[in-house]
């Protein structure tokens, strides 16, 4: 992280003719909403950038980390092609809390593993369609039957989503995705049993109460749209300074 940086303020970590990897911070929306301009983290960056094209992805209001912006449209036709592939991985760590005693409503039963203990070469993979839920249908619980798959759920090109825990240390998870969906993580962490701490809508809304959650998109995979080579990108958890 750069001396300069905090976690509670936007900075970029590198910056190429082609893109820039960006800190978003907690409580910062990744774009614009509908009919609302002001404070996301687009609209930060476009201020001192006068290239910029557009996302590449987006991190939850609540989420904090990196993020990939494309800044033409050559990179993000390339960038775009990447995650189609599977060339494009997001990594996360979360911290836990105690194992959730019941599922919320909505939700189909856990799946079941043998042994819990995941590692990179045999990380444990969670998966399933999504569907909104609730008021407002700003929540989403996983979905895994296929018989009556509805038009409304979201499915990953026709499969399912999926995330795989690459590491655990108690209840602070390192998790991996390549393509992901609303709330993703936050769902399918929940559904195993371990939802994310201080997490005000799963496993059931509450109301806010201050501290940040404890999830961080600290590490991004992807290949150079100009020498093709593997690019990494990493930052240390902030989860334990914002948690304190």
């Amino acid at each position: 992280m750069p001396p300069e940086a905090h976690v509670n303020n936007p900075y970029v970590l590198e910056e190429t003719d082609d893109f820039a990897v960006v800190f978003k911070p907690p409580k910062m929306h990744s774009a614009p909403l509908a009919k609302k301009t002001g404070g996301a983290l687009l609209e930060w960056y476009t201020s001192r950038s006068p290239s910029v094209f557009d996302l590449m992805h987006r991190l939850d209001f609540e989420t904090h980390g990196l993020v990939l912006i494309a800044k033409n449209a050559k990179s993000f036709e390339f960038f775009k092609s990447a995650q189609d592939n599977g060339e494009f991985v997001k990594e996360y760590s979360a911290v836990c809390a105690n194992s959730a005693s019941s599922l919320p409503s909505g939700f189909p039963l856990p799946p079941s593993f043998a042994a819990f203990e995941p590692s990179e070469e045999k990380p444990l993979v969670i998966e399933s369609y999504f569907r909104p839920y609730g008021r407002g249908r700003k929540l989403v619980r996983p979905v895994t039957d296929d018989v009556n798959k509805h038009r409304e759920f979201a499915t990953d090109r026709g499969g399912f989503y999926r995330t795989e825990i690459i590491g655990r240390d108690g209840n602070f998870f390192t998790v991996r995705i390549k393509r992901g969906f609303r709330h993703q993580i936050r769902c399918h962490l929940c559904w195993l049993g371990f939802p994310i701490q201080n997490d005000p809508l799963y496993p059931q809304p509450t109301e806010p109460a201050g501290e940040p959650l404890a999830l961080c998109a600290h590490a991004l995979f992807f290949p150079d749209p100009t020498t093709g080579k593997q690019r990494e990108y990493r930052i240390s958890s902030c989860i334990t300074m914002l948690c304190a």
